[in-house]
C-alpha cells in the first residue's frame, strides 16, 4: 500500500514515543508538519520564536526525559539557525534528533532558494546525520537517527528530507535500522584485569579522590559512586555537567572543581594522588593546568574509547558503562585489605576548607551594595521544592550557580558546559518544563544571556509553561568583564551596557509577573508567590557591576591551588 513519506514518518514518531516536537515552521518542510495535523492531539507542536531556541529547548528536554528531544525545522536558515544548539548538544552529550527540510533534488546544487548543504555544516557536530534519496530510506533513517541519538554516549542526529522526497508516495517499507556498525556506539563489558589495577591503585591511595563528569547521570551510576566513595572514605568533585550527577548533601561531595569551583573542591582533586575519574573528558575548566594532573594516578572510566587518554595520560583504562564499571571496582575493593591510611584527616581538611570559605562570604556580603549573588542562591534554594529543575544561561551568574546552587537530586541542574551558550537560558527552562510539567523549573539567568532569546517568553503563556526566571541584572557581560578588570588592566570595552531596556516593560509584555526586589525578604516572598500559585516570575536581581567577581577563580594558566580566593580567606590549598 503506498503512502506519503511524511505520513509514514509521522505515524513513525508516534510509534517511537514521541509526543512532543519543537521547532518553526517554513517552507520546505510543510509537507511534515502537514502530515502532523491529524497527530494533533497525540503530538504536541510547540513553535518557538527561533531555531535555536527550539535546539535549546529540545537538549534540556532530552536532558530531563532522558530521551531524544525532537526539533523540525525548514531549509536554509532554519537549519542553519539550530547549529549553535546543536553543537551545544554534542559539547554536552544530550540526546536531540532534529527533522530538517530540503530543497528538492532537482535543483540540488543550483543555489535554489533557501538551500544550504547541512549534511556538510552538521557532520562534524552530530553522531549521525543523514539525508533521505528515496522513499524507502526514510522510515530506517528516522528510527536510526533517534535510537543512536540515545545509544552509548548520548549526542545529537539529524535527518535531512528533501521536499519533493516528503511528498512521495510509494509503498515504504518498515525496516526498523539502516544497516550500520552500531558496535561503536555500544560499549563492551569491562576488562576485569583493569579492574583490578584500578582497585589496587584506590586501595594503596593516601588521597583518592572521585571526578564525576556528566556520564554518571546518563549511566544512572549515582548511587555506585557515593557507595564507593564511601567504603574508602574518598572525597567527589564533580565537573560542572557533572554536578548534575551527585548530590551535593551527602558528606564526602565537595562540590564542582576548576575555574569557578569551589574551594574544597580544588583542594581535593589538586591534592590527590589518584583520581578516579568516571564520565569527563578533563575539560581545561575542570582541571586548570594539565601539568600537575599528569604527576598524578589517573583511572579514567569512560564509555566513549576516544575519550580515555585524550587530555591527559592515563595508568588504567576503563572502557565500559560507568555503573557497571563502578559495581565491578567496588566488588573487587571489598574483596581486598583495605587500611584508611590517613583519608578521614584529608576529608577533615578539606571541611575545615568549605568551613573557612563559608565564613569568608558572609564577612565579604557586607560589602556589597544591594544583594548578594550567593545569597540570593541559597534564598530560591530554600524556597522553591528540592526536585526543582534549575536551567542557567553562560556568564558569572551561571559560574555563582556553579559554586553556590545546591543540587539534591541527579538530573536537576542544566547549564551549557562545553560550549558556553549564551541565550541558553530560557528555552533550556521552557524545554525542561515540556518535559517534566509537573515539577518546579528555575532559569537563573544574566541580563547578557536573557536578551539574546528573551522572544521565546511568549511560549510561556501560548503554551502554559511557568517558570521562575532569574536575571542576575548587573548591565554587563560580566564574567567577560571580569577578566577585563584582572587580566587586561582594566581596558573595558564593549561588555557594558546601558538601562535599557526597561525589564518591568517586558515582563508586562508577555503577561508575566515581575518584582525587583530590594531586600532578601521581598525576594523571598516573591518567589513563595510563584512557586505557590504556579505562576511564572521574572526577577530582576540588581546587582553591583564592580563587585560582582566570582570568586574562587582559577586564572588561565594557573593551577588549582592558584585560586584567587574570596577577600579574608587565607586558607592555604595545598596539604602539608
Amino acid at each position: 500500500m503506498n503512502e506519503r513519506v511524511v505520513d509514514a514518518i509521522s505515524s513513525l514518531l508516534l510509534e517511537l514515543g514521541v509526543h512532543t516536537l519543537v521547532g518553526v515552521i517554513g517552507g520546505s518542510i510543510m509537507p511534515l508538519y502537514d502530515a502532523l495535523y491529524p497527530y494533533r492531539d497525540e503530538i504536541e507542536v510547540i513553535m518557538f520564536k527561533h531555531e535555536q531556541g527550539a535546539a535549546h529547548a529540545a537538549d534540556a528536554y532530552g536532558r530531563v526525559a532522558r530521551k531524544p528531544g525532537v526539533m523540525v525545522a525548514t531549509s536554509g536558515p532554519g537549519a542553519t539557525n539550530l547549529v549553535t544548539g546543536i553543537a551545544n548538544a554534542y559539547m554536552d552529550s544530550s540526546p536531540v534528533m532534529a527533522l530538517t527540510g530540503q530543497v528538492a533534488t532537482e535543483v540540488f546544487g543550483r543555489d535554489a532558494f533557501q538551500e544550504t548543504d547541512i549534511f556538510g555544516v552538521i557532520a562534524p557536530i552530530t553522531k549521525f546525520v543523514y539525508q533521505i534519496k528515496e522513499p524507502r530510506e526514510a522510515i530506517p533513517a528516522v528510527t536510526t537517527a533517534y535510537k543512536v541519538a540515545l545509544m552509548g554516549r548520548p549526542g545529537p542526529t539529524l535527518v535531512d528530507l528533501p521536499r519533493d522526497i516528503q511528498v512521495a508516495e510509494a509503498e515504504i517499507p518498515k525496516e526498523n535500522m539502516l544497516p550500520l556498525n552500531f558496535g561503536k556506539y555500544l560499549p563492551p563489558n569491562p576488562h576485569i584485569e583493569d579492574i583490578r589495577r584500578a582497585a589496587n591503585l584506590m586501595a594503596e591511595a593516601e588521597r583518592p579522590v572521585i571526578l564525576v563528569g556528566g556520564g554518571v547521570y546518563w549511566s544512572r551510576a549515582s548511587n555506585e559512586v557515593l557507595r564507593l566513595a564511601e567504603y574508602i572514605l574518598a572525597p567527589i568533585v564533580t565537573t560542572l555537567p557533572g554536578k548534575n550527577s551527585v548530590p551535593f548533601n551527602h558528606p564526602l561531595v565537595m562540590g564542582p572543581a576548576g575555574m569557578h569551583g569551589r574551594a574544597e573542591a580544588d583542594a581535593a582533586l589538586a591534592n590527590a594522588d589518584v583520581v578516579l575519574a568516571i564520565g569527563t573528558r578533563f575539560s581545561d575548566r575542570t582541571v586548570g593546568r594539565f601539568d600537575e594532573m599528569r604527576e598524578k594516578k589517573i583511572i579514567h572510566i569512560d564509555i566513549d574509547a576516544s575519550e580515555l587518554g585524550k587530555n591527559i595520560p592515563t595508568d588504567v583504562k576503563i572502557r565500559g558503562d560507568a555503573r557497571t564499571a563502578l559495581r565491578m571496582l567496588l566488588s573487587e575493593i571489598k574483596a581486598m585489605e583495605f587500611r584508611d591510611k590517613g583519608r578521614n584527616r584529608f576529608v577533615s581538611w578539606l571541611r575545615l576548607i568549605r568551613k573557612e570559605f563559608e565564613r569568608s562570604l558572609r564577612e565579604w556580603e557586607s560589602s556589597f551594595k544591594g544583594l548578594a549573588p550567593w545569597r540570593v542562591l541559597k534564598i530560591l534554594r530554600n524556597v522553591v521544592p528540592n526536585d526543582t529543575i534549575a536551567v542557567t544561561g553562560v556568564g558569572s551568574h551561571q559560574m555563582w550557580s556553579e559554586i553556590h546552587w545546591d543540587v539534591f537530586f541527579p538530573g536537576t541542574f542544566i547549564t551549557s558546559a562545553g560550549l558556553g551558550t549564551m541565550g541558553f537560558g530560557i528555552p533550556a527552562a521552557l524545554g525542561a518544563k515540556l518535559a517534566a510539567r509537573d515539577r518546579q523549573v528555575i532559569c537563573i539567568d544574566g541580563d547578557g544571556s536573557f536578551q539574546m532569546t528573551l522572544s521565546n517568553l511568549s511560549l510561556v503563556r501560548d503554551y502554559n509553561l511557568p517558570f521562575i526566571e532569574v536575571i542576575f541584572d548587573n548591565r554587563a557581560l560580566m564574567l567577560v568583564k571580569q577578566w577585563q578588570i584582572y587580566l587586561y588592566e582594566r581596558r573595558i570595552i564593549a561588555t557594558e551596557f546601558s538601562d535599557n531596556p526597561d525589564f518591568a516593560k517586558i515582563s508586562d509584555a508577555y503577561n508575566i509577573e515581575f518584582s525587583r526586589p530590594e531586600s532578601y525578604g521581598d525576594l523571598e516572598r516573591s518567589v513563595r508567590w510563584a512557586v505557590r500559585n504556579k505562576e511564572p516570575l521574572i526577577l530582576d536581581i540588581s546587582l553591583d557591576n564592580e563587585r560582582d567577581i566570582v570568586l574562587p577563580w582559577v586564572q588561565p594558566g594557573k593551577w588549582l591551588t592558584d585560586a584567587v580566593l574570596p577577600p579574608s580567606m587565607e586558607t592555604d590549598l595545598v596539604w602539608r
